[in-house]
């Protein structure tokens, strides 16, 4: 037992010795919200690329050089330029969001209120998002992103708020009665309620015009 202990011992003094690699920096992501006269857009940036997010759709693009400000570019032909707090933004199939100012946000939440949402809900089990913007329209996203519905703006601004268009029918309700997101714990004043033909999905939501 003795002998047992000495040989434990020693393997211990060996390895505290030796002591454990050094874990390699992590630098976290950096998160910009931006609103073009034409539309609006998110990036996530890591140490070396750029991940846009653009109408429910999402482009990784790679740091590449540039004379002044950032610029991440792919073999597609989509394009991000960043200089200060303005933004352009080309996507591979001719889309252009030029003359966008944005600013630096820690929340998604934040981040729709920058880009001009007025009203936004999530949910989980399926995972879905609902943005409004009384000026672009509403998009929904569904069954975690396998399903993209998007309407124009709703001539009404009352609630129960029901969309009819050529596919669905769509229907957004809320209660202020305070929501926890079963998930992340995150606290909403909100309980939304999304009704999309005859399947309703539940989850919390805000209204984004004050967000801090």
């Amino acid at each position: 037992m003795v002998r047992l202990a000495l040989i434990s011992g020693l393997i211990s003094l060996l390895l505290g010795c030796a002591g454990m690699p050094a874990s390699l920096p992590y630098t976290p992501p950096t998160y910009f919200a931006y609103r073009c006269p034409d539309g609006a857009f998110e990036v996530k940036l890591g140490d070396d690329e750029a991940r846009v997010l653009h109408q429910g759709s999402q482009v990784v693009l790679p740091l590449v050089p540039s004379a002044s400000g950032q610029k991440y570019q792919d073999e597609s032909g989509n394009l991000l330029f960043m200089k200060g707090r303005e933004a352009l933004f080309e996507g591979a199939r001719g889309m252009t969001l030029k003359d966008c100012k944005g600013q630096l946000v820690n929340t998604p939440w934040r981040g729709a209120a920058v880009r001009g949402v007025d009203f936004r809900a999530v949910g989980n089990e399926p995972g879905w998002l609902l943005e409004l913007d009384q000026e672009r329209g509403v998009f929904i996203l569904l069954d975690y992103g396998s399903r993209i519905i998007q309407t124009p703006p709703p001539r009404l601004k009352i609630y129960p708020l029901t969309i009819q268009t050529q596919d669905h029918r769509i229907t957004i309700a809320y209660r202020e009665d305070g929501c926890r997101d079963p998930m992340s714990g995150e606290y909403s004043p909100l309980t939304v309620t999304l009704t999309v033909d005859d399947t309703t999905y539940t989850g919390c939501g805000r209204r984004l015009q004050n967000v801090p």
